[in-house]
């Protein structure tokens, strides 16, 4: 049986061991760094992150709604772009909705 090396921990990563244990495209985590959401420090022409910064960027994806929450936030955008309406205008729906006798 081949020997097997565990990986200790690092106190920081190259951005290639970054890359490769957090399956994040190398281009990304370059770009995290211009935009400085991925604080980074350079030694020669190396660049090193830290492995609680990279855990840092991590975000829970949110899955898709449920059916009643998307037909909520359908009327919610509806109410929102819906002019204000006259008191005149509220009786007559009132009215038409049943609301009214």
């Amino acid at each position: 049986m081949p020997a097997t090396t565990i990986p200790r921990p690092h106190s920081r990563l190259t951005l290639q061991e970054a890359a490769q244990l957090r399956r994040i495209g190398h281009s990304t985590l370059r770009r995290k760094i211009a935009d400085g959401s991925l604080p980074a420090e350079r030694i020669g022409r190396r660049i090193y992150v830290h492995p609680n910064d990279l855990d840092a960027l991590a975000q829970p994806v949110v899955g898709r709604p449920t059916q009643e929450d998307a037909l909520e936030s359908a009327v919610a955008r509806i109410v929102a772009a819906a002019p204000r309406l006259t008191p005149g205008q509220l009786e007559r729906l009132a009215v038409i909705l049943g609301g009214a006798q």
